[in-house]
């Protein structure tokens, strides 16, 4: 563990904010300082055990400087200063000044003490809420540790069913009302991209928050909140949290050591039915019962992967796995290829109730994940057929570097595009593509019309007339005189279904092949 010292940048600003007065002098901000001493040239001064010493002398006995050491001269008026040396200018007691200083020290010796407490409750295992309960003692603030599912990992002083939490199988969670709140702020976005403790409000609560991450290898894996109900924050509050987060993380990294290598009880069973290597739906299901999961009416596959653009090489999944199945409680997961599978059994025809939804899509969120989602079917037996939907996504994307729409892909709004990446003769898919449409994007070139997107917004609003005039934020009369005009220009016939289904295919197509670069 790193001694705790006072930086000579902390003890600046005490003074400047303290005394109102002005340090000059150049001087590196986290210079460590672990005591103050008079200093007096005319003395011999001993090298003082561990160094860091700030020395503090009046102008009126400052006859030289000392070496390899910082020294502040107080009263002094000429700013022109060797190197090292710093100097208050204003007439303050030198008295003041080192008790100013000497407090800093203190309060980072304390800090310091109050780290070695928490560090020894690791040593002790005392967990998460044994960790939580001693940083209340020093903090004397209601204190909230949760994970990225937004369940309630420790709290202290306990919590209990209110107005910002639920109980669910025994356990809490976030509202879902105040995860949305969490979301349309912004405060998650905060909390995922800064590294230190900050103050907010929030919205409806008179008091003070403070929220921090916690990150394991650069991954955040949960994150800590304080509500500033009993005492009022102050600066060292903190320092204190960021410590306080950190050993939470070591501790949430020994536990989900732990979780690692007793979960996968279905890991054997769950790769063979995604290899195809099961044949029998009773077989199956029996397995799946025996290893504590219900099968369901319908099933769906899903691969959770990061942005194509990142390369922490799955580490940030591995550390956020128990949460994934938290918020998916009856699913099965497991590294299939190297990318996080998911099978999720279903009452419903979709995969998500909205509650689940609003969690699943805060968690993608919160990480910068995308979740990659086949269709629904009903035969178990053909899990490795699905599967191929959901994989097709991620490496689509990925392949080409490409930043998926949404952090949810379905794979329904993409199977046109699976269905051309079957075909290997690229020249002859091509051909596929409608003449007319050809024929419309040559005018636009040469015209400088808007027709080809016309159509294509149309059909890709499902041939809605106003959402479409929306979308191009054009009068709906003036849409409609454009769908007329195309038909005067270019002899289409939009009123059979045929036609209009090859437009849309040809629009689908093109995309395809623009973002496969063929």
């Amino acid at each position: 563990m790193e001694e705790t010292m006072a930086y000579l940048e902390n003890i600046i600003n005490r003074l400047e904010s303290t005394l109102k007065i002005h340090v000059h002098g150049t001087y590196h901000a986290r210079a460590e300082i672990d005591s103050v001493l008079f200093w007096n040239s005319k003395q011999s001064h001993a090298p003082h055990p561990g160094g860091n010493i700030l020395y503090l002398c009046d102008a009126a006995h400052f006859q030289g400087a000392p070496i390899d050491e910082y020294i502040l001269i107080v009263n002094y008026p000429d700013c022109e200063l060797p190197a090292s040396c710093l100097c208050i200018p204003q007439k303050i007691a030198l008295d003041e000044v080192f008790n100013q200083i000497q407090t800093v020290i203190l309060e980072h010796h304390l800090l310091k003490q109050k780290e070695e407490e928490l560090f020894q409750t690791l040593q002790h295992n005392s967990g998460l809420q044994g960790i939580t309960n001693i940083a209340y003692m020093h903090l004397h603030n209601p204190i909230t540790v949760c994970d990225t599912s937004f369940s309630i990992l420790a709290a202290s002083p306990q919590v209990t069913n209110d107005n910002n939490l639920e109980e669910k199988e025994g356990r809490f969670f976030v509202r879902d009302s105040k995860l949305q709140n969490m979301l349309d702020t912004k405060l998650v976005k905060k909390i995922y991209s800064t590294t230190v403790p900050f103050i907010t409000y929030i919205e409806d609560y008179p008091f003070k928050w403070v929220f921090q991450s916690i990150r394991i290898q650069h991954s955040v894996v949960g994150y800590v909140c304080i509500r500033e109900t009993q005492k009022d924050f102050v600066e060292e509050d903190l320092d204190y949290i960021n410590m306080f987060c950190h050993v939470i993380a070591i501790e949430m990294q020994r536990e989900m050591s732990f979780q690692t290598n007793t979960r996968l009880n279905y890991e054997y069973f769950l790769t063979e039915l995604l290899e195809g290597h099961f044949s029998q739906k009773e077989y199956i299901v029996n397995n799946m019962v025996q290893l504590g999961h219900q099968p369901g009416k319908y099933y769906f596959l899903l691969i959770i992967d990061e942005a194509p653009t990142n390369h922490n090489s799955g580490i940030q999944l591995k550390n956020l796995y128990q949460q994934i199945l938290t918020i998916l409680p009856n699913s099965m997961a497991v590294f299939f290829y190297g990318k996080l599978t998911v099978f999720l059994p279903c009452d419903s025809y979709r995969p998500f109730s909205e509650k689940t939804l609003t969690k699943f899509y805060a968690f993608l969120q919160f990480h910068q994940l995308y979740a990659y989602v086949s269709f629904p079917y009903e035969n178990i037996t053909e899990s490795h057929i699905y599967y191929k939907q959901a994989a097709f996504l991620s490496s689509f994307y990925s392949e080409h570097t490409l930043i998926p729409e949404d952090y949810i892909v379905y794979y329904r709004n993409h199977f046109l595009q699976h269905t051309f990446s079957l075909c290997k003769d690229f020249t002859t898919l091509k051909s596929t593509i409608h003449p007319d449409i050809y024929k419309i994007i040559r005018h636009d070139q040469k015209q400088n019309t808007d027709y080809a997107n016309t159509l294509r917004t149309y059909l890709m609003n499902g041939r809605n007339a106003v959402r479409t005039a929306n979308e191009l934020h054009i009068h709906k009369s003036t849409f409609f005189y454009r769908l007329n005009k195309m038909e005067e220009l270019f002899d289409l016939d939009m009123i059979r279904e045929e036609t209009m289904v090859a437009y849309e295919y040809s629009f689908i197509l093109m995309d395809y092949l623009e973002k496969s670069k063929l």
